[in-house]
């Protein structure tokens, strides 16, 4: 039966068939209608000023960590680049962000499809992906994901060696360092990572904290005034204990210190305070 209709299993089949090729068009449509929505100058604008945005912060981070005085003679630098399709129906992302920037009243149909083919082909990939593992799949939560541009890009940390050119930081090349250029491979872009969380809240007025547990571990006295030059630089307010780092050093303007100190089976912890005002430590009084 189709529509109240006896059909023949032949007739059944190709009424089918006939039924499934419309609304596969159908859907395509309504996708065209969508991808024509997203290059709308509000959405679009949207996206590459997005973009804009964190390529400044990928270079503004960049040039703190080149910047960086290492007694080690080893600097890092960031980058952001843009993916190459995966296959004949996607854009790769510089020619996808180009369509994006153009007037929208100079696009031309063929643009519009180019995009609209790309979408569609991410969005069926990842359903594919979802329906494999057994996922639930929503068309929202797909085109969302299409949409967003942070997977449009990697990054792809670099290191340099006093005066030698960069290279691309690879796990051989990190496995190459030393500890203390391990613990600096690690430290810095993990600070990168906090601080482009942190600049995504609305109150720029809110504190920026982080708390590391056995502080610097491994990195000579240089490198760690270094590290807390970065930072203050990134104006992160911290808290950090550590066995034997007192964080009296120069490039940090001012401290609160807790010294916990445990006599030989004592049962009692007794807490001394000190301040570093930047140049000397000085005890607080009780």
């Amino acid at each position: 039966m189709w529509n109240g209709k006896k059909l023949y299993l032949e007739e059944f089949y190709h009424t089918l068939k006939s039924a499934i090729e419309e609304t596969e068009l159908l859907i395509q449509e309504k996708d065209r209608e969508l991808f024509e929505d997203i290059l709308s100058q509000t959405i679009s604008h949207q996206l590459t000023d997005r973009i804009a945005e964190s390529r400044k912060w990928v270079q503004d981070m960049s040039g703190l960590m080149k910047d960086m005085d290492t007694s080690m003679g080893l600097s890092f630098s960031l980058d952001w680049r843009p993916k190459s399709a995966e296959n004949e129906e996607e854009l790769d992302t510089l020619e996808l962000e180009h369509i994006l920037l153009r007037d929208r009243k100079l696009l031309t149909p063929e643009d519009i499809e180019r995009v609209a083919s790309h979408f569609r082909s991410k969005i069926k990939t990842e359903k594919r992906r979802l329906e494999e593992e057994g996922g639930v799949v929503n068309y929202m939560d797909l085109v969302r994901d299409a949409l967003d541009y942070r997977k449009w890009f990697t990054f792809q940390m670099s290191f340099y060696r006093n005066q030698e050119g960069k290279k691309p930081l690879t796990n051989a090349a990190f496995n190459r360092f030393s500890g203390g250029e391990k613990a600096m491979a690690m430290y810095v872009p993990l600070f990168a990572a906090v601080n482009a969380q942190y600049q995504k809240a609305e109150n720029r007025d809110h504190p920026r904290m982080i708390a590391l547990d056995e502080a610097f571990a491994g990195v000579d006295d240089k490198n760690i005034s270094s590290m807390f030059e970065l930072v203050e630089k990134l104006e992160f307010d911290y808290i950090m204990n550590s066995q034997a780092l007192w964080g009296c050093y120069e490039t940090v303007k001012g401290l609160k210190i807790a010294e916990l100190l445990r006599p030989q089976n004592s049962q009692v912890i007794t807490v001394i305070y000190y301040t570093w005002n930047g140049h000397e430590r000085i005890l607080d009084e009780q």
